[in-house]
């Protein structure tokens, strides 16, 4: 499961194994005041409201944010791996924090674009660097067996954030003006860049007397990421078919606004889904002892295919009633995912691997949301759904069955277990003290 040793934990002082132990509940309330943002309901409608944007220009902004995702977050990856997670964490949001307040105050396209290119460059400053930080702090204690646990619970606590941001921020908007949520959001990020500064970096046991360049961290990364076929689907696959679900995610508050729903209920529509996802990232760990990794990662196109012909084929209100199923399968997804890929690369080069598996879900959202919008604009969102499905399908029936050859041949213990009881307590053991 991972190279860590009982003597390696060993070399941990108690007072840096109590540190590194609250990393954890530290960590949950960084994701709270990251996810806690008071826009999520309302910033397509600001962007068109507000700001004079149609929906082409407003998914066709959004393509340079996801351009430049695409060529930093390698780099940022990188340095999460040379110079520390803390470091990375910490930057990333700080420039948020500043990105979403130039963002709300931004009277021309120009500005918005400029804010979009700062809150992508922050965005890939803790994007990879925090599921790292959160695997090696658990690693350096050898606890890395709770690691999906955890990393549920805090998927959950980023849905209870999303949720305050979602119920507080559309009836702000409603009484105040589409621009004060956007603004108050960057005070509540710079709640989560003081909350950074208590982290304790986490330690990495391969090669600890070396200290690689970065060029070289770059390079092995990407040799670790491609070389090994079942980290390698397993990015292609689910980068892709996340790439077009978030895109169709997009179109939330543009369908909201077409059945003419006041934007104070925007919130309210949004909330279930975040609610389910809550829940779907605390039972993930149980989930997964029951049907195992390869059963979750199939339903996800399936899930994905059934929203999307869903909204395509029923053009009332109701029908955003399919959205919840993404969004909870999506929860549960990128906690399996996450626990899937570190299991399997090395702490050196952690935060950069995981920034390659980002950079590609950025490149498939930079290539869809565009194409979405458009045929939205053009011809309706209804036939914007139909042709998702349909890349959805295309996509992952390939790479689905190029990865199942790939994890069969490299399956580890534990990750196909179906549900007896003594599987399930062998694969996933109840920790001493889970913070």
């Amino acid at each position: 499961m991972s190279n860590i040793t009982p003597a390696a934990a060993a070399t941990i002082s108690p007072e840096d194994a109590r540190s590194l132990q609250a990393n954890i509940w530290k960590f949950y309330l960084f994701r709270f005041f990251v996810d806690f943002q008071l826009w999520l309901p309302i910033w397509a409608v600001y962007l068109i409201d507000e700001r004079g944007l149609s929906l082409t220009q407003l998914t066709a902004l959004d393509a340079p944010f996801w351009i430049l995702l695409i060529v930093l977050e390698v780099p940022t990856g990188a340095i999460a791996d040379r110079w520390g997670r803390k470091i990375s964490l910490s930057y990333g949001a700080l420039t948020n924090a500043i990105a979403v307040v130039v963002f709300g105050i931004a009277t021309n396209f120009g500005v918005l674009l400029i804010s979009y290119m700062v809150w992508a460059a922050a965005f890939t400053l803790y994007s990879g660097a925090d599921s790292a930080f959160v695997y090696d702090s658990l690693r350096a204690t050898g606890r890395e067996r709770d690691y999906t646990k955890l990393w549920g619970r805090a998927r959950a606590i980023q849905a209870v954030g999303a949720v305050l941001g979602l119920l507080l921020g559309a009836p702000l908007a409603h009484f105040t003006t589409l621009w004060v949520p956007v603004v108050a959001s960057g005070g509540l990020m710079a709640v989560a860049w003081i909350v950074s500064f208590s982290f304790r970096e986490p330690p990495r046991f391969e090669n600890p007397d070396e200290q690689p360049s970065y060029f070289n961290v770059v390079k092995e990364a990407f040799g670790v990421a491609f070389g090994k076929p079942s980290v390698r689907y397993m990015m292609l696959l689910t980068a892709g078919v996340m790439g077009v679900g978030v895109s169709m995610i997009i179109l939330q508050q543009p369908f909201l606004s077409d059945h003419e729903m006041p934007i104070w209920s925007f919130g309210i529509f949004l909330t279930p889904g975040q609610l389910l996802s809550m829940v779907a990232a605390l039972v993930t760990y149980r989930v997964l002892t029951l049907i195992g990794v390869s059963r979750i990662i199939i339903l996800m196109p399936l899930v994905v295919m059934t929203t999307a012909v869903g909204l395509g084929a029923i053009d009332y209100v109701a029908a955003f009633a399919f959205y919840p199923l993404t969004t909870t399968m999506f929860a549960m997804s990128f906690v399996v995912i996450s626990d899937y890929l570190n299991r399997r690369i090395p702490s050196a080069n952690r935060a950069t691997i995981l920034s390659i598996h980002n950079m590609i879900f950025s490149l498939a959202v930079a290539g869809m949301e565009p194409l979405l919008g458009w045929l939205g604009d053009t011809w309706g969102l209804p036939v914007a759904y139909r042709m998702a499905a349909i890349i959805v399908a295309v996509l992952a029936a390939p790479l689905l069955a190029l990865w199942l050859r790939a994890h069969r041949q490299e399956q580890l213990p534990g990750e196909e277990v179906l549900g007896s009881g003594d599987s399930e307590a062998e694969a996933e053991p109840e920790p001493a003290q889970p913070p």
